[in-house]
Parts: structure tokens; C-alpha cells; sequence
């Protein structure tokens, strides 16, 4: 930081025109008024009192007027602004304190990686056994061949209502519940077998198939999705079955007898897709 030259070191250049500028306003001629006669008749009582002490007071001898001072301070800060090399910055000014009290530091910023825990979308009930049929009383079978099951629909009776399928139903809590559409798992009883929607490689609609699983309530989340449906009241008999994987798609049966059981839109009107639930008492 630069220093600012001393008051005596400055050439001030100061004139008698100086003077004579201010000669209307100010008199030169600096006399000894009544305060300084007073100030002497002071110092003689604290003399007489306190004879002791000798206060040794320093007065100019040719007091400078005050109005002067500031005319001399304003030619010295004239003067300050024409000397040639010196910088505005070289003056103390706001930056040179802030310099002190602000410091720049870099600030290191660490990542840190959470991992939200998944929330179950559905949490497992109970399980009831009912039969289920179509809307044309048509029973649902169950058919083996080559190690591939699958379901039917067919008339049965006499003795061979004895082949219409049990269906564990397995209800589930939904995190967001509606009294419209309850979600439940479908499964043959007796067996670890449940229907299931998956894509089919080369096919534009899912299919509905019989997939073993152990346990269905150890499924959670996204591998249990393909295995739910939204069980939906029709009307006050009826009940129909939405796949919660394929939205828009209901299990369904065909208008003839001993045809698959499939997933079909709702918008096709050739099939059925209005059961009735009886429990299997």
C-alpha cells in the first residue's frame, strides 16, 4: 500500500494571493483576544493553589486561523491528486480493509448417494378357495399335456363336476386402496400353480399361462405384478378380472365349449369376461 507523502515534503506554492483572496473574510493579523488574556489570568490561580504543579502549556505563537487550515488542507489534497505515478489504488480505501475480513476459500462439496427403500405395493391378506364360472355357467378345468397346464372352460355334469377347479384366491392390501378394484392372486388348490400375464415374443396382446411358483407371498413389487388382478364388481353378480400388469385386459372365455381361458382387451365384445364367484364350502 502506497504511503502518503508528508505535509512538509509537499511543495504547497502558497502565495500572498492567497491571502488576499480571503483578505474580505478573514483578517491575517492574528492578536491575542480576550480568551487568551483569560486563559493567562487561569493559569496564574492554578499557580497560587497548587504550587507544586507547573502546567506547561505549548501555544502557537502566531495561531493559525481554522478557516486557513481548511484552505491548506484542500491545496494539500489538490496537490495529492496531480502527483504523477500515483494510482488511485495506491490509497487505503474499502477493498484494502474487506481484504483482511473476507477471505476466499474453495469450498469441497461432497456427493452423497442415498438409496430410498422401495415401498411394497402390495402386502398379502388371506386366501379363500371359491369356484369360479363364466356368465354361461361354463366350469373352469384344468388340463395337463406334456408338462404344460393350462385352463378351460367347459359345461360339466353328474360326475364330472368333480374336474371343475378349486381357485385359491389370495386378497391383497394396495397402498392405494379402492373399494372398486380388489387385488387379488389366482391359483389352482392343491397345486403351485398360478395364472400369470407375460408377453409373448411375436404376439401384440399378453397371454395368460400357469406358472409354478413356491410361494406367492415371498413375491413383492414387480415380480409379483404379472400374478395380480383387480377384481372388479360387474353388477351384483358378476365379477371380472383386470390384469394389473396389462392395464385394460381381462382374464376371459371364449362363446364356445373347451376353449382356453385367455387375456383379451376390453374392447372385444366376442368373449366373456363376467364370472361368478362361489365359495367352496
Amino acid at each position: 500500500m502506497a504511503e502518503v507523502p508528508e505535509l512538509n515534503d509537499i511543495s504547497m506554492e502558497y502565495s500572498e494571493h492567497v491571502e488576499d483572496f480571503y483578505s474580505d473574510e478573514i483578517s491575517i493579523k492574528m492578536k491575542t483576544n480576550k480568551k487568551h488574556l483569560q486563559w493567562k489570568h487561569h493559569e496564574e490561580c492554578w499557580s497560587t493553589y497548587l504550587p507544586k504543579i507547573k502546567p506547561e502549556i505549548r501555544k502557537p505563537e502566531k495561531p493559525m486561523n481554522s478557516f486557513k487550515k481548511v484552505v491548506m488542507l484542500v491545496v494539500v489534497v489538490e496537490k495529492l491528486k496531480g502527483l504523477k505515478g500515483t494510482d488511485k489504488l495506491s490509497f487505503f480505501d474499502d477493498d484494502d480493509l474487506l481484504n483482511h475480513i473476507l477471505v476466499h476459500e474453495d469450498i469441497t462439496c461432497n456427493s452423497v448417494e442415498t438409496q430410498k427403500a422401495v415401498r411394497t405395493q402390495f402386502l398379502y391378506n388371506a386366501t379363500t378357495v371359491h369356484v369360479i364360472r363364466d356368465n354361461r355357467q361354463k366350469c373352469l378345468t384344468m388340463q395337463e399335456f406334456q408338462g404344460n397346464a393350462r385352463l378351460v372352460a367347459l359345461f360339466l355334469q353328474g360326475q364330472n363336476i368333480q374336474q371343475e377347479a378349486k381357485i385359491n384366491v389370495g386378497t391383497y392390501l394396495s397402498t392405494k386402496p379402492d373399494i372398486e378394484k380388489r387385488p387379488v392372486t389366482l391359483g389352482i388348490a392343491g397345486r403351485k400353480l398360478y395364472l400369470c400375464c407375460t408377453p409373448e415374443e411375436g404376439m401384440t396382446d399378453p397371454v395368460l399361462k400357469l406358472k409354478e411358483v413356491d410361494d406367492i407371498k415371498q413375491k413383492q413389487n414387480d415380480d409379483l405384478l404379472p400374478f395380480i388382478f383387480y377384481k372388479k364388481m360387474s353388477s351384483s353378480t358378476y365379477n371380472s378380472f383386470e390384469s394389473a400388469a396389462f392395464p385394460g385386459y381381462y382374464i376371459s372365455t371364449s362363446q364356445q365349449e373347451r376353449q382356453q381361458v385367455q387375456l383379451m382387451p376390453e374392447n372385444n365384445q366376442t368373449f366373456l369376461r363376467d364370472f361368478i364367484m362361489n365359495p367352496n364350502l
